[in-house]
């Protein structure tokens, strides 16, 4: 596997050399000052108060969130950070301007190269991205019941355990093991055996790319530059002998995961070579790759998916949706933890639906409890996955604004954007703010999806341009969450 090395290597550079090192990499800073983007005009905003880091400390520090709103509050809907090396960035909430740029002019936005970069040298090429038909046929899988049900018996199992019956359980274990089964059952056609007891590899591996993908920090900036320096020969032998922890880290957990990826496929392509009925497997042959797999094999050459990319698919799916899903679960067990009133309210619906139908119910069965669906949406759109999304203008443009900014030149009803420039688009921030939602945007109120079309909870004209509930919680355009009818069933089931 000697992409294997080559991919490893673009996060990292040896401290093994550290000289020679030392003076790339300072080359490299200045290069990248001497590039850094200025905007064309002058916008509100905070100072500059970490020059490697810019703003990105805060925005994700523990009080990432906070930062957000404080900064919109103070600032206003469309403000500057900064970003790493002094680069002046776009910070905004504005429904029309975030329109613009990941739908209207979409082809004129594209996500950082560095960070790029940085997925493909971890998950290999390619997103998985399936929508239509194919991801309807998901919504009477008996997957997302099934797997529910196994959380709690694991539970149960967990409490009964205890000589006192009053054992604490700590649910975010539990919620991860039901998100990476049903990833693998329903997206991949696999079972991962989560809930054997059994210490699972693949798990493992993800947990560790995520740790240290977690520490990359202002280094991304350099990966497109340090990715060209040598040749591949050159960048596995130095990856072979860098003593540091991380890297070797890095470098297992992403052997193991590419194996466990591997298998996975070439058990499925035996499946569908052989002609078994794979009625019997898990994902009962209507998962996303079994439908990509059958898909590969009576497309044309032009859009043949390779056995390299089809691994990177499968890394991609697991990675993005096992640790949201299980994050979005947790969050709404907190919430009715913490909020008394929603869970007993929450807890007589359920259980009279359930006194009157039976425990194999599908999907579209629960959209008849109606706070049910409040208690998903509205936790999902305070608590999203991604408190931001970056995106880099590739040509010069001018991006109209609903709300007004206001510079010490005079106020603007658009902004001229230079080629280059960076744009945050504030997921949290807009999912909150009271000029599109309204007087109690800060508050968890379920009560307000239930009965009300999208237009009666907005304010007029407000609307965001996002997949789901016109919040920003999964993107929006055609770059949007993969994953949102999964996540969406997982949360209700």
């Amino acid at each position: 596997m000697a992409y294997l090395t080559d991919k490893i290597f673009v996060l990292f550079f040896s401290p093994y050399t550290l000289w020679p090192a030392s003076l790339v990499i300072i080359g490299l800073v200045v290069h990248i000052v001497s590039r850094r983007r200025r905007l064309f005009i002058q916008l509100p905003g905070p100072p500059n108060t970490a020059w490697v880091r810019g703003h990105f400390s805060s925005l994700l520090g523990s009080r990432g969130v906070e930062f957000q709103d404080e900064m919109v509050a103070e600032y206003g809907p469309t403000l500057r950070l900064y970003g790493g090396f002094g680069e002046e960035l776009i910070f905004t909430v504005d429904p029309l301007l975030i329109h613009h740029v990941l739908v209207k002019e979409r082809a004129k936005f594209d996500r950082p190269v560095a960070s790029r970069l940085l997925l493909r040298s971890v998950f290999g090429g390619g997103l998985l991205a399936k929508s239509g038909d194919e991801h309807r046929a998901h919504r009477k899988m008996p997957i997302f019941m099934g797997i529910a049900k196994q959380t709690c018996e694991g539970i149960k199992k967990d409490i009964a355990s205890s000589k006192n019956l009053s054992k604490e359980i700590d649910i975010f274990p539990w919620a991860t093991l039901a998100a990476l089964e049903l990833v693998g059952e329903a997206g991949l056609g696999y079972s991962f055996s989560s809930f054997t007891g059994e210490r699972n590899e693949y798990h493992t591996a993800i947990k560790s790319v995520m740790q240290v993908h977690s520490k990359m920090g202002p280094f991304v900036k350099v990966l497109p530059y340090l990715y060209r320096i040598g040749t591949s020969s050159l960048r596995r032998w130095v990856l072979k002998h860098i003593p540091h922890h991380d890297i070797q880290q890095l470098q297992h957990a992403v052997e193991i995961q590419n194996q466990q990826a591997e298998e996975v496929i070439r058990k499925r392509q035996a499946l569908i070579a052989s002609g078994d009925d794979l009625l019997t497997q898990a994902g009962r042959g209507r998962d996303i790759m079994t439908l990509l797999m059958k898909a590969n094999e009576t497309t044309g050459s032009k859009f043949h998916v390779s056995q390299q990319d089809m691994v990177g698919h499968m890394n991609t799916f697991v990675f993005a949706g096992h640790e949201t899903t299980s994050t979005a679960v947790a969050h709404i067990l907190d919430i009715l933890a913490q909020k008394p009133r929603v869970q007993v309210k929450l807890r007589e619906e359920i259980k009279e639906y359930f006194e009157k139908n039976s425990n194999d119910s599908h999907y579209d069965d629960l959209l008849e409890l109606p706070y049910l669906d409040g208690v998903v949406r509205e936790t999902l759109r305070l608590h999203g996955p991604a408190p931001f999304l970056n995106r880099i203008c590739e040509e010069d443009t001018v991006l109209p604004l609903k709300y007004e900014v206001r510079t010490p030149s005079g106020t603007l009803t658009s902004i001229p954007i230079k080629k280059g420039t960076g744009i945050l688009i504030g997921v949290s921030a807009s999912n909150k703010y009271k000029r599109i939602w309204g007087e109690r945007a800060h508050e968890y109120f379920p009560e307000r999806w239930i009965g009300s079309k999208i237009e009666d909870i907005l304010k007029p004209g407000a609307r965001l341009p996002g997949i789901y509930s016109s919040t920003m919680t999964f993107g929006a355009g055609s770059r949007s969450c993969m994953q949102v009818v999964d996540l969406y069933q997982v949360n209700k089931n």
